[in-house]
């Protein structure tokens, strides 16, 4: 018996890169039957991105490709052809829910837009994920992670740090393709809320995720204090505000935070109530926000004197808001993921034995597990197409003989 979360729906995935695969991954890591679909002749971008093993690309063994797809099935498929469009709507008629990032103006020169596949199958929830959204004066922009989180305002916020005038210094983008992976995590979290829904009404639903409009929505703090004050919140907080600083210490960096006055006092107990830390100016939240030119060197000083580990173990005695910023290798031989088996290794037939971070949950009843290795180009067009629509040997080879699959 098939224990998993979300066993018995089944999802067609026709997206790439990043942000719609990362969807249909948080849905197949949960036991929905995903059905990747790629072009025959164009495939997933993805596959060209890196890493790859010795640095020598190769479009079955892309890191990111291998990861954004584990548990799921994959298949070719020429949309561009009528036969290969009749098929798809095959695939549509026994799915529960589709998952595309593709342009709006492209899906719909298919006939493959919410219009029609809703025609195929009222049950089904369609979840398109693009820049701008469906509608709007940019629904039919171009755009891509750097982009949108440019257009979001969420790059905005995020300056160099350490400069004289942080007004006249440009945004930096946020790294590892942020925007993509948000917008997949919302887009998962909406279909299954459409799913639920659908045992009310027994219909499916059109989901219509902006990427930009993603991203914006985490920055409610920082559109909290603009409409409030018409402040640039998080771009003053490096030579204005006190709420979370990074310093340099013996052997790397610590994080410190002063949220609350109850964390400044943590801190303080923490550093042993040096003198400096009992002036007038220096107790309120307010006016050690004036002060925070003075502050800040006399706390780069003590912690410069002590190490990573000493900071730590004061941190958690006198309960203070301090913590390590790891590095990817230390939060790779991390003593806590290695606890909690974190990392996996999943054995592929042409990338070898590969190793890639787990599920961040542990479900009592339904847990996480590996079901298989990302596809392969293709890989199991004789599965989906035979077994599941019923076309014969002769029938899938006269396809690949015509590039419909």
């Amino acid at each position: 018996m098939n224990n998993e979360a979300l066993s018995g729906l089944k999802v067609i995935e026709y997206s790439e890169f990043i942000s719609g695969p990362f969807c249909g991954k948080l849905l197949a890591d949960l036991g929905a039957e995903v059905i990747k679909v790629e072009s025959p002749s164009s495939c997933d971008k993805a596959r060209s991105w890196g890493p790859f093993p010795q640095d020598i690309p190769h479009p079955e063994k892309s890191g990111l490709f291998l990861y954004l797809n584990m548990n799921k099935l994959g298949v070719t498929l020429n949309l561009g052809s009528d036969a290969g469009r009749k098929i798809f709507r095959e695939l549509v008629k026994q799915a529960d829910i589709i998952v595309e990032n593709n342009p709006p103006q492209a899906i719909k020169a298919l006939g493959l837009d919410y219009q029609n596949l809703h025609k195929i199958n009222p049950a089904a929830v369609i979840t398109s994920i693009t820049p701008f959204g469906q509608t709007g004066p940019y629904r039919d922009y171009k755009g891509c992670d750097l982009i949108v989180n440019h257009m979001s305002g969420e790059a905005y916020t995020n300056p160099e740090s350490g400069v004289d005038d942080i007004e006249q210094q440009p945004p930096l983008n946020p790294p590892s393709h942020a925007s993509d992976y948000y917008a997949g995590l919302i887009g998962a979290i909406n279909t299954m809320s459409a799913i639920i829904a659908r045992r009310v009404t027994g219909l499916g639903q059109h989901i219509d995720l902006s990427q930009q409009e993603a991203m914006a929505y985490i920055l409610c703090h920082q559109f909290d204090n603009y409409f409030d004050s018409n402040v640039l919140f998080y771009r003053e907080t490096d030579r204005k505000s006190f709420l979370t600083s990074e310093y340099a210490c013996k052997n790397g960096y610590i994080m410190v935070s002063t949220f609350t006055d109850a964390f400044w006092t943590s801190l303080v107990d923490m550093m042993g109530n040096p003198d400096w830390t009992k002036s007038e100016a220096y107790q309120t939240a307010g006016s050690r926000r004036k002060h925070l030119d003075m502050i800040k060197p006399k706390l780069k000083e003590w912690m410069i004197q002590h190490t990573v580990e000493e900071i730590t173990q004061l941190a958690q005695v006198h309960r203070a808001a301090c913590v390590p910023i790891q590095s990817v290798k230390e939060a790779v031989n991390s003593e806590l993921l290695a606890v909690r088996n974190f990392f996996v290794e999943v054995d592929h037939k042409e990338a070898g034995k590969v190793k890639f971070p787990g599920a961040p949950y542990k479900l009592s009843e339904t847990p996480w597990k590996v079901k298989r290795p990302a596809p392969m180009m293709g890989e199991h067009n004789d599965e989906v197409y035979g077994k599941m629509l019923g076309y014969s040997k002769d029938d899938l080879v006269k396809m690949k003989q015509t590039g419909v699959i």
